[in-house]
């Protein structure tokens, strides 16, 4: 990654949440405009959040999480080690 990309994608959450300042956002947009690649993450991002929020507000039936819950057991019951610990 290219140290403008870098730059400019570490204040990416700021600018899709807006709380960046005017100039900041302008300086970001000319950015993704310039550069497909960043428009690309960009683009990826935005779906992701709003996949992220669609599904927050839809509620998981009770014996579907149930099922999840039994087979995330299943799958990660066997661990001798917390997860995110080596």
């Amino acid at each position: 990654m290219k140290e403008d990309c870098q730059k400019n994608f570490e204040k990416i959450n700021e600018y899709l949440d807006g709380e960046l300042a005017h100039d900041e956002c302008r300086q970001i947009e000319q950015h993704l405009n310039d550069c497909p690649e960043c428009q690309k993450c960009c683009d990826a991002l935005k779906k992701t959040i709003d996949i992220c929020r669609k599904s927050a507000q839809d509620r998981i039936p009770d014996d579907m999480r149930k099922r999840l819950r039994a087979k995330l057991r299943d799958c990660f019951g066997d661990r001798k080690t917390p997860v995110g610990q080596k």
